[in-house]
C-alpha cells in the first residue's frame, strides 16, 4: 500500500512522490500512535532500494478493532496537504 501525493521533499521542491508507511509505534491504551512516512521518487525507485526525499511523521489515535496501517494512511489524508493523495 502506498499513495501518490505532491509534496516538498528534503531538497526544497516540490513533486509527486510515491509514499509509504515504513513504521507505526501503537498502543491500545487510549494514547495517541506514531506514524513515519517516507516519500521516494516512483515506486520503481523504492523497490530499487532507492532513498527516500521525503519524510512525514504524524500521530493519531487508533481503533484497535481496525486494521492498524489503513488508519494510519487515513490518519496521513487527513492531513492539511494531503486531500490530493491518490491510493497506489
Amino acid at each position: 500500500m502506498a499513495i501518490k501525493v505532491s509534496v516538498k521533499t528534503i531538497h526544497g521542491e516540490t513533486r509527486e512522490l510515491y509514499v509509504r508507511l515504513n513504521n507505526v509505534e501503537a498502543s491500545n491504551h487510549g494514547v495517541s500512535s506514531n506514524a513515519l512516512f517516507r516519500g521516494f521518487v516512483s515506486q520503481e525507485a523504492f523497490e530499487n532500494g532507492s532513498h527516500y526525499i521525503y519524510e512525514e511523521f504524524i500521530k493519531f489515535f487508533p481503533n484497535v478493532d481496525l486494521p492498524l496501517w489503513q488508519q494510519a494512511y487515513d490518519a496521513l489524508k487527513s492531513t492539511p496537504g494531503y486531500e490530493g493523495a491518490v491510493d497506489c
